[in-house]
């Protein structure tokens, strides 16, 4: 089994508890990275996301008419607009990082402690060697 498989497993194990709270992997994904770096503009936010920018507007937009994010004048750009969450979506936040602590806990069952606290050091090491920039390892 690979990392890849691993990775995509828990994935798809995640995604499927968020679908049960109603969060689709594009809505949880935005609310996810912005929580982790506000104030980005819609360009940035696509690079952190592997993402065409025109990709991410239609989610921005929906996310933005339910009062979950806004968008702020950049005071160094005129024609840019910086993203931010709201307070609102503090329990779609609280949800997500439920849902992954139940997907981390069925991923590790049954292993060690030293053998979990193994595997994060390896896997920090690792994303570490593949990072260009020090922001790039989400």
């Amino acid at each position: 089994m690979s990392l890849n498989d691993v990775a995509r497993m828990m994935r798809r194990d995640f995604d499927r508890r968020a679908r049960e709270q109603g969060l689709s992997r594009a809505r949880w994904q935005v609310l996810w990275q912005l929580s982790r770096r506000q104030g980005l503009h819609q360009a940035a936010l696509a690079e952190v996301m592997d993402l065409a920018p025109i990709s991410l507007t239609r989610q921005v937009d929906q996310l933005e008419a339910e009062g979950l994010v806004e968008r702020r004048p950049d005071p160094s750009d005129r024609r840019r607009r910086l993203l931010f969450l709201t307070d609102q979506a503090r329990p779609a936040l609280e949800r997500l990082k439920e849902l992954a602590e139940q997907t981390r806990a069925r991923a590790f069952a049954g292993l060690a402690p030293a053998d979990i606290d193994t595997l994060i050091r390896i896997l920090a090491a690792m994303r570490a060697n593949l990072c260009d920039r020090p922001d790039q390892g989400d």
